[in-house]
């Protein structure tokens, strides 16, 4: 297992699932909502804890509720985050995505409110036990000084950067990284509409540096200063169904990293990165890509389908909902979707709507009777089943999805019972 050290932002991702992308001035209902989190090179680290690695973050993480959130996520991604710097003022960087299911396309609306990591805290921070560094080509004064520094310490140890966009003085970090890895948007911004172009140039800028130029469906493009010209082209291949774009780019660049380290030729490494990136737009969200088996059980939902206080109707059978599954910030639990008065759903199709506010706080609501139950224990509290339980469903959480872990007992129902002798 190596260690990582990635250097750059962590936000909250919104994503909002439509059938098509909305017209100006007009109004669309989501077919799903996931909040996760989000930042390139998070989504970096958080796909290298899959292959075996230890990710720690440098950055700037706030103390609100979506701050804490990320916070709370991350970790559950195995990521270390003793190297970063908490404040106590700012709002979390949020992304609001509209997801395209049709062609997985998608637009983003970024929201900041919080100053950037700078070079000072980066400064502390023992280098020695890492074994490569990863850098996001922002804040860029302050990132060439980090870069600098890091380079004089360790003059052997991998450093690479990710270029997404075009920032101020950003040229002033080409003469540090041993690996840049470039966006098309980039490359088109910098008037490149050819890829083998671009990298000749490229070459100009950091002739130290191995280059890498992800192409989107054409694949990903190689240049190796100890070669002459242009040494690889990694053709993409065809997708049963485009899912998710979202984080495309950063899983390729955890490929390079992990096939690098494990000492892969730089052809062979940006192949498993090509190829690792495929395997993420067939899905949503970033969960078992470091499996190399198909995952055959089928998870009732992820933890990112569920806000901090939520409920969500699962398992459909004949289109409706088998099973409830309720989460109460950290604690997760489901009941069957059976109302111990009558027998009936607590909600015949709805996905939502069962969790309802009330003044004393939320509870499971029937609407069909209009009984109310503690969402944590099932205990009915209101209506004609009064003082019964919903029938318990036995969970486990793995990888960010929540699985069935054992039978679903069939619920007794008021008058069901076997007389006494």
């Amino acid at each position: 297992m190596a260690k990582i050290l990635g250097v750059g932002i962590a936000t909250l991702d919104i994503i909002n699932e439509v059938e098509g992308y909305p017209p100006e001035d007009s109004e669309v209902r989501a077919l799903a909502q996931h909040r996760r989190t989000g930042g390139n090179v998070t989504n970096t680290l958080t796909v290298l804890s899959q292959l075996a690695h230890q990710g720690h973050f440098a950055g700037v993480l706030t103390q609100d509720s979506d701050g804490l959130l990320i916070q709370e996520k991350l970790q559950q991604q195995g990521i270390d985050l003793s190297h970063a710097v908490r404040i106590g003022y700012g709002h979390a960087p949020t992304s609001y995505i509209t997801l395209n299911r049709v062609t997985g396309s998608r637009s983003i609306v970024h929201f900041r409110d919080l100053p950037e990591y700078d070079v000072s805290p980066f400064l502390k921070i023992d280098l020695n036990p890492f074994d490569w560094l990863h850098f996001e080509g922002r804040h860029c004064m302050d990132t060439a000084a980090m870069l600098a520094w890091a380079r004089k310490l360790h003059p052997t140890m991998p450093i690479s950067l990710e270029v997404e966009k075009e920032r101020p003085f950003l040229d002033q970090l080409f003469p540090f990284p041993d690996v840049v890895f470039f966006s098309r948007a980039f490359a088109l911004g910098r008037g490149f509409a050819q890829p083998e172009a671009f990298l000749a140039e490229a070459a100009t800028w950091a002739p130290q540096a191995v280059l890498i130029l992800g192409w989107g469906a054409a694949g990903a493009y190689l240049r190796d200063p100890t070669q002459t010209g242009l040494n690889a082209h990694i053709p993409s291949t065809p997708v049963d169904s485009v899912v998710d774009t979202i984080g495309a780019g950063d899983t390729l660049i955890a490929g390079v990293i992990h096939g690098r380290l494990d000492r892969m030729t730089w052809p062979d490494a940006l192949t498993f990165g090509v190829r690792l990136a495929e395997k993420k737009i067939a899905q949503s969200g970033f969960e078992n890509l470091g499996s190399t088996e198909e995952q055959t059980e089928q998870p009732l939902c992820r933890l990112d389908d569920l806000g901090p206080a939520d409920a969500l109707g699962v398992r459909p059978i004949q289109g409706i909902p088998s099973i409830v599954v309720v989460r109460e910030h950290n604690r997760i639990q489901a009941f069957a979707n059976v109302c111990p008065h009558n027998g009936s759903p607590l909600a015949r199709t709805a996905r939502r709507g069962y969790l309802v506010e009330k003044p004393s706080g939320p509870v499971l609501r029937c609407d069909v009777h209009n009984a109310h139950f503690d969402p944590q224990s099932g205990y009915c509290t209101k209506g004609p089943c009064t003082g019964r339980h919903l029938q318990p469903v036995p969970l486990r959480i793995q990888q960010g999805r929540v699985y069935l872990d054992g039978e679903v007992i069939a619920p007794v129902i008021m008058g069901s019972e076997m007389p006494s002798s």
